[in-house]
């Protein structure tokens, strides 16, 4: 069996069987039933389940292979926002597999042929996408390894935010050092906005 040790699962191309050792299914995806169409699995055909991630975001699922389909406004959010609540260590980066880049799979959707291409965002992983119907598939593994990947936007949340006077750097009314938020005779926007209301 080939090892996919960045996502932590066997896979065996004469068979095309999975194994995760001491493995979860990926955090975050709750399964909520049986699709009423059928809709096969991008890698290995078997039927995807209809699930959630992270309570916000509708996805088809893989019991075997632990893939997910997902929209790709929905793959953004979700990537977006496990990073800014990542609070662990940040892993080291992997090497982009370029080997990954040859592989054909169809959309579970449309049944066209995606588009496998790195992934442009951090912790270089090669995803399949489907234009026309707009659909994300991820393997198993990879979107932890996109969250896990170092960036200033990992932790986010945690920073503090600055006191709405501070941000705009107000000081006793007036805004200090903002240039345009000053006119030219030196009357203040936020005086003049005061003034008309």
């Amino acid at each position: 069996m080939e090892l996919f040790a960045s996502r932590g699962y066997f896979f065996c191309r004469y068979c095309g069987s999975f194994h995760f050792p001491d493995t979860k299914a990926e955090p975050g995806i709750r399964i909520v039933g049986e699709t009423p169409e059928a809709v096969a699995c991008a890698v290995c055909s078997q039927p995807l389940t209809s699930a959630m991630l992270d309570e916000t975001h509708p996805i088809r699922y893989c019991r075997r292979c632990r893939g997910v389909l997902i929209a790709r406004t929905g793959f953004a959010g979700a990537v977006q926002k496990r990073r800014a609540w990542a609070t662990d260590t940040p892993a080291p980066p992997i090497p982009l597999n370029r080997d990954e880049l040859d592989r054909k799979v169809r959309c579970p959707v449309c049944t066209g042929p995606m588009t496998t291409h790195p992934y442009y965002g951090p912790g270089n992983v090669v995803i399949d996408s489907c234009e026309p119907c707009e659909l994300v598939w991820l393997d198993f593994g990879e979107l932890k390894q996109i969250v896990d990947a170092p960036g200033k936007d990992r932790g986010s949340r945690e920073m503090p935010r600055p006191v709405v006077g501070e941000s705009l750097g107000i000081t006793g009314g007036r805004v200090v050092g903002s240039g345009p938020r000053e006119s030219d005779d030196g009357v203040d926007l936020l005086d003049l906005l005061a003034r008309l209301f």
